[in-house]
């Protein structure tokens, strides 16, 4: 279990180093901004930003971050996110032993002012299909 409270360490220093405003969760922009470090491609990032932003708020609690970096984990393991993967990766067994991703930091922004925010939706918009169609 010690790489499980490793993991959660990890992960918690993970969202405190993408949470730039400190509010405690991660908007579209300050996700692009972390996980272009992971080197996946944008149309993987979205998708895995569809996943974990499960309830369509346009902003990923802790939890939601979490099962982001798992899904990361997962894609630079070469993995296809089918929904299945998705469900085994997030809630299986073997959850709770995903590592954390290998986050490139020299390749994030340090701030999201580098990227335009969307303009809030009447609907929801994944944000980060936006940042990253403009970039």
């Amino acid at each position: 279990m010690a790489s499980a409270a490793l993991n959660v360490d990890l992960f918690d220093a993970y969202f405190r180093r993408a949470d730039l405003d400190r509010d405690g969760r991660i908007s579209g922009a300050e996700a692009v901004s972390f996980f272009q470090g992971s080197g996946l491609p944008k149309h993987v990032l979205a998708q895995i930003w569809a996943f974990a932003n499960q309830s369509q708020s346009g902003f990923l609690g802790r939890a939601e971050f979490y099962n982001a970096l798992k899904l990361v984990t997962v894609a630079q393991s070469k993995r296809e996110l089918t929904p299945g993967m998705v469900k085994a990766a997030l809630y299986g067994p073997a959850a709770s032993k995903i590592p954390a991703p290998q986050i490139n930091f020299s390749a994030t922004v340090a701030s999201p002012v580098s990227a335009p925010a969307p303009a809030p939706q009447a609907s929801p918009v994944n944000p980060l299909i936006l940042l990253w169609e403009v970039s």
